[in-house]
């Protein structure tokens, strides 16, 4: 075998025996992994302690590695391969042997998410057609709806803790940019460093509003783009505020969004497949909960 075969039989090796194991658990417990019949049947390549291995699993453990399915398999990687299978099927039953599916809380998660994984393929898989997409987007505008966004400078003005000296600072301010002077240098003349700094760029409403509360935020929403307003009193000082820019709340075209809008559809469908099946168990199975139990 050539060096390279020998790297890609490792390669595939490692692979199979290190994420097949807590799936594999799962599949060994349900009994879906290969079949169980006593006897030996065409496919059937080997038993662990009665569970059959077939060649389709070891066609699909190197159908995975393969990718597209056009690298040679050697028959030399298949009985490795094999082989890999069989230690893993041991390894599974060791491991229900000694109940780590009760008390190892890795390998129930584990098991939890390969059944989601498994309940959910088929909507992951589908191809969702172009009338369902976009009937989707008609129908949840909201979620695919820019809010309204706010760029907003200040200049904060403190006094250093004296209320007379802040109002001061602002007025001062406030003068000089009447006569001219640019809002960035009032800033730099008058200004404390900010108590809660503004980022210098677009900001949604109910960010805006966490950094300047509710007050400040909607004189800010009266002004005009471009106005200055005078100084205006919080409970930490003065602020002089600038509207750089208001965009309105705007609904993005589907062709912009059209990826976000998939996203969203399989998100959605993965989520109704899932809670629609969880219902089904939740009818067939035996739930007691003891009076003190939460709800």
């Amino acid at each position: 075998m050539t060096a390279a075969c020998h790297s890609r039989t490792k390669q595939r090796g490692r692979i199979v025996f290190g994420t097949g194991a807590a799936v594999g658990i799962l599949l060994a417990v349900a009994g879906a992994l290969v079949p169980t019949a006593n006897e030996f049947t065409r496919n059937v390549v080997a038993r662990v302690n009665g569970k059959a291995i077939t060649s389709q699993d070891v066609d699909f453990a190197l159908g995975r590695l393969a990718g597209d399915g056009h690298v040679t398999v050697t028959h030399e990687e298949r009985l490795e391969t094999l082989q890999r299978l069989i230690d893993q099927e041991l390894l599974i039953q060791r491991g229900v042997e000694i109940g780590l599916l009760k008390s190892d809380l890795t390998v129930r998660k584990a098991i939890a998410g390969a059944m989601i994984d498994t309940i959910v393929a088929s909507v992951l898989e589908k191809a969702h057609t172009e009338e369902e997409l976009r009937a989707f987007y008609a129908s949840h505008l909201a979620v695919f709806t820019m809010p309204a966004r706010v760029h907003v400078q200040q200049i904060y003005c403190s006094g250093k803790g004296d209320p007379n000296r802040a109002l001061d600072q602002a007025e001062q301010a406030s003068v000089v940019i009447a006569h001219g002077l640019s809002f960035q240098e009032a800033r730099e003349r008058y200004g404390d460093e900010d108590n809660v700094s503004l980022p210098n760029t677009l900001l949604p409403l109910n960010v805006l509003r966490s950094l300047l509360g509710p007050t400040l935020t909607d004189t800010v929403l009266a002004m005009k783009t471009g106005d200055i307003s005078p100084p205006l009193q919080s409970p930490a000082g003065y602020h002089i505020l600038r509207l750089v820019e208001l965009q309105s709340e705007e609904v993005q075209p589907y062709e912009a969004v059209r990826q976000e809008v998939r996203a969203e559809y399989v998100r959605r469908g993965r989520d109704e497949a899932l809670r629609h099946y969880l219902d089904g168990l939740r009818q067939k199975a035996t739930i007691v909960r003891s009076p003190q139990a939460p709800g």
